[in-house]
């Protein structure tokens, strides 16, 4: 996707330049790939909110919200990937890139909701943090569904590489591979299982992942509605090939947009 990478090449060089964490506040660190918009709103540090729309800037400790009929597909400065689900929150707490060394750091915090996430072309892949409330991960180069209940419960499915987690409290992480998925509860229980297969994913994940969002306990956790907006993400990034791809793709996100 040339054009977002050509205008996140100068994004990057700004964020590059930022040092401290007071400064990150209002660094610029992504861009709303998603082409059609559906209702996501994010809310910087000042208080300003902004509808989210195509090509929409992206600042350090901004929060993403969206309600029972919004979702959003962002796209951060190495390309990382990351789709917003229906009744979903996420704080974007910070994310600082050097396209030189392709070295960085970032950390999300995912409130509630369904999520789905892909790394980019950063290096310095333990250096990205991600948060629930009852687990802190660290990924390995990583392609991830993550869903959050209102209780805090958290349910992780590695798709590709891994992740080492944190349960709640907990002073040593778990490794959790490809093909495997864990889940914490509101009380720091961990339960390791099989990721969610192509069958229980089919019909949830990630076009409309309103399923698990409006679970209020504890339940089995939504999958994967198809794979149109996967193969959205990858083809967005330069990283699919033939078999990630779909013939009835509906989203394409070329095209002329002047940034808000």
């Amino acid at each position: 996707m040339r054009g977002l990478s050509s205008s996140f090449a100068v994004m990057v060089g700004v964020a590059a330049l930022v040092g401290s964490g007071a400064a990150m506040a209002e660094s610029e660190i992504g861009v709303v790939v998603q082409q059609d918009y559906s209702g996501a709103v994010g809310t910087r540090t000042a208080g300003q909110a902004e509808e989210l729309v195509y090509f929409q800037t992206l600042f350090a400790e901004e929060r993403v919200d969206t309600d029972e009929v919004a979702s959003t597909s962002l796209q951060f400065l190495d390309e990382t990937n990351l789709y917003v689900g229906s009744r979903s929150s996420v704080v974007l707490d910070r994310f600082i890139y050097d396209p030189t060394t392709q070295s960085g750091e970032a950390a999300i915090n995912f409130s509630k909701g369904a999520f789905r996430f892909v790394t980019g072309n950063i290096k310095t892949k333990k250096a990205v943090t991600l948060n629930t409330p009852t687990a802190s991960m660290v990924i390995r180069g990583t392609h991830l569904l993550i869903f959050v209940l209102a209780d805090g419960t958290s349910e992780v499915n590695v798709l590709e590489g891994a992740i080492d987690i944190l349960p709640c409290e907990a002073t040593e992480s778990q490794r959790v591979n490809s093909g495997e998925a864990i889940t914490i509860t509101a009380s720091c229980d961990t339960g390791l299982a099989p990721a969610r297969n192509d069958e229980q994913r089919a019909g949830l994940i990630p076009q409309m992942p309103t399923e698990l969002a409006a679970v209020q306990e504890v339940a089995p956790a939504a999958g994967d509605e198809d794979e149109e907006d996967d193969v959205y993400r990858y083809e967005e990034s330069g990283k699919g090939d033939d078999k990630d791809r779909s013939p009835d793709r509906g989203n394409d996100t070329k095209g002329d947009t002047t940034r808000n």
